[in-house]
C-alpha cells in the first residue's frame, strides 16, 4: 500500500502542480489509501466533485500530499455520515461498515464556487471543456494502472460518459459498442448496466479486473421496480465474490 501511495503522490505533483489551471476551479480530488479501512480490490466512480475543500489556489498553497490528507480525513469523520443517494449506494453495494471502497470521480474538480449553480463540468463554455478533458487525459487510467482493483463500478450515467469517454478513448466506431449485456441480468440492456470493457480503451489496457458501468444513483432510484433493485443486487453479489 506504501508503494501505490508514492506512485500517487508522484503522479499527482507532475500532473496537478506542473500543470496551469484556473484557480477559481474547485481544489482536486486527489485519492489516498493510508487509511486502513480503504480496500484497494474495490474502486468507485463517479461523475465529478460538487465543492471540494476550496479552491485550486488553496491546493497549490497546499501542496499534493496536504491534498492527500484531505482523503484521509473525509474518510475517517465524514464517510459514514454521507447520506445522499450516491453515498447510500455505494455502501448498499459494499454491505460492509468496515470496508471503504477507493472513491474517485471521472472529473476531479468542478468550475469552482465562485460559477454558483453554474459550476458542474458540463456547463463550462466550449472552449473551457476541451482544455478540461485535455488535462484530464490519462489521470484516470494512472490512477487505475497505480491502484490495481479487482473491480471498478462506474456510476455514471450516459451523459458523463459522453462527456469523458467520447473525447478521451473514443476512436473508431462508438464507445457504447464496449457496453457487453449481463446474462444474470436477462431482460435488462446493457444501456443499463453492463460488462464495460476498460481494457479495450487506449490507456487501460494492462487493467486485469472486472468493470461495469450504470446509471447514477439518482436515476437508478427512480426506477427501483423496474431495473434498479436488481441492478443493485447484482454489483453487490460482483463486490462480494471478488
Amino acid at each position: 500500500m506504501l508503494n501505490k501511495q508514492k506512485e500517487l503522490e508522484a503522479f499527482y505533483n507532475k500532473k496537478f502542480l506542473e500543470n496551469a489551471m484556473l484557480d477559481e476551479y474547485s481544489s482536486p480530488h486527489l485519492i489516498s489509501l493510508n487509511n486502513a479501512r480503504v480496500n484497494t480490490d474495490i474502486m468507485i466512480i463517479g461523475q465529478e466533485t460538487n465543492s471540494w475543500y476550496g479552491s485550486y489556489l488553496d491546493f497549490r498553497n497546499r501542496g499534493v500530499e496536504n491534498q492527500m490528507k484531505i482523503y484521509d480525513a473525509f474518510i475517517d469523520e465524514n464517510y459514514q455520515k454521507m447520506n445522499t443517494l450516491f453515498w447510500r449506494y455505494m455502501k448498499k453495494i459494499i454491505n460492509n461498515n468496515n470496508v471503504v471502497p477507493v472513491w474517485t470521480n471521472i472529473f476531479k474538480f468542478d468550475l469552482g464556487d465562485a460559477r454558483g449553480g453554474d459550476k458542474n463540468i458540463s456547463k463550462a463554455s466550449t472552449e473551457e471543456y476541451a482544455e478540461i478533458i485535455q488535462f484530464h487525459q490519462g489521470i484516470l487510467a494512472r490512477e487505475i494502472e497505480i491502484i490495481q482493483p479487482k473491480i471498478i463500478i462506474f456510476f455514471t450515467g450516459h451523459t458523463y460518459d459522453k462527456l469523458f469517454f467520447d473525447p478521451i478513448v473514443k476512436r473508431d466506431g462508438d464507445y457504447k459498442e464496449l457496453y457487453r449485456s449481463i446474462d444474470e441480468l436477462e431482460g435488462i440492456d446493457e444501456w443499463k448496466c453492463a460488462f464495460f470493457d476498460l481494457k479495450k480503451f487506449d490507456g487501460f489496457s494492462n487493467f486485469k479486473g472486472k468493470a461495469f458501468r450504470t446509471y447514477h444513483p439518482i436515476y437508478l432510484n427512480r426506477n427501483l421496480d423496474k431495473f434498479g433493485n436488481r441492478i443493485v443486487a447484482f454489483l453487490k453479489d460482483e463486490i462480494e465474490a471478488i
